[in-house]
């Protein structure tokens, strides 16, 4: 029994003492973690992004060609939508609007459509077509067609007779209608796709017209050739006659006499037998009359301008005849000499 107290109190007092020193434990601070400074903490810089985008290493002037030394590459901090990474698809283009220098480059900036597939010395010029005189609307951009000239003998602007001849030959057509070189019609697969999938429309709307016949064409013609082809559809019918591509047969102009000019150079500007030529002779201009009954051959012209021209001043004198009266006895005789 008394060995039972005994251990009681020994437990009390381990207790007592257990409770007493977590007591002084609880009232000590906590120790400080001791942490590197922020000043000696380097951590690395994440690399900022840069992207390449083509702008103007001068200012450059609108309708200027670009080369090599008008643009460069910026390294910008934000990519900039629909501008150009790479110089190479801008040199050589044209541009449309004058550029400030840093100015970066987008495809609204620089020429684009019909003008750069006319080749130099070309125009582009568009003519009325019908159906039955264009091929049977079987012309598409691309095609090569002889131009023919058709007057009927009745144009009140030259008396001539009814006469149809090649105008051009071997002209590019660049548009057709709707279609041109650069926006080419569908093709055959593609328009039976086109078809099918309007299958269930066209049944819908029996009324639906069909599509309406081109009735416009636009050539690439020399720019000497305007004039003529102007005044041909002006006062004559024109006629497309669709040709091979590989076929490139044309006329020699050097058997045929050159047409006159309305405008006559100032004597002297140009040299013997020298003629106008390109922009001079489209300058110079062209009378209907001339394209419809055409020019003397040069060997005619120097015939009539050299011959004499024969006046009554000019012309020999003819002696006038003597008459003289011989008496013979009662006869009289009268001589001529």
């Amino acid at each position: 029994m008394n060995l039972t107290k005994i251990l009681a109190g020994l437990l009390l007092v381990l207790a007592i003492g257990l409770g007493v020193a977590a007591w002084m434990l609880g009232r000590q601070p906590p120790r400080p973690v001791q942490t590197p400074a922020a000043s000696t903490v380097q951590t690395p810089a994440a690399p900022s992004a840069t992207y390449d985008v083509v702008v103007a290493a001068k200012a450059v002037p609108a309708g200027q060609r670009l080369t090599a030394e008008d643009v460069k590459l910026a390294q910008l901090p934000a990519a900039v939508a629909n501008s150009f990474s790479s110089t190479a698809p801008v040199v050589g283009r044209t541009t449309v609007v004058a550029l400030p220098a840093d100015a970066p480059l987008f495809e609204q900036h620089l020429l684009s459509g019909l003008a750069l597939q006319i080749e130099a010395g070309q125009r582009a010029v568009s003519i009325a077509v019908k159906e039955p005189m264009a091929a049977g609307n079987h012309v598409r951009p691309g095609d090569f067609v002889d131009v023919f000239f058709t007057l009927d003998g009745k144009n009140d602007q030259a008396d001539v007779d009814t006469q149809t001849r090649l105008l051009m030959a071997r002209s590019r057509v660049l548009a057709y209608g709707a279609a041109s070189v650069e926006n080419p019609p569908p093709t055959a697969a593609q328009r039976q796709a086109q078809q099918d999938s309007d299958s269930s429309t066209r049944r819908s709307n029996t009324n639906a017209a069909p599509p309406a016949p081109a009735n416009t064409a636009v050539l690439a013609v020399p720019l000497e050739d305007v004039e003529r082809l102007t005044l041909a559809e002006k006062y004559g019918h024109l006629t497309l006659a669709l040709r091979h591509p590989d076929d490139t047969t044309v006329p020699n102009p050097a058997l045929f006499a050159t047409l006159p000019t309305v405008l006559q150079p100032v004597a002297g500007k140009l040299k013997k037998d020298e003629t106008l030529q390109a922009a001079d002779r489209s300058f110079a201009g062209l009378r209907f009359k001339d394209l419809a009954v055409g020019a003397p051959a040069r060997n005619e012209r120097r015939a009539s301008q050299s011959a004499p021209t024969r006046t009554a001043a000019s012309a020999p004198a003819v002696p006038r005849a003597q008459a003289v009266e011989v008496y013979q006895g009662a006869a009289v005789q009268t001589v001529n000499y």
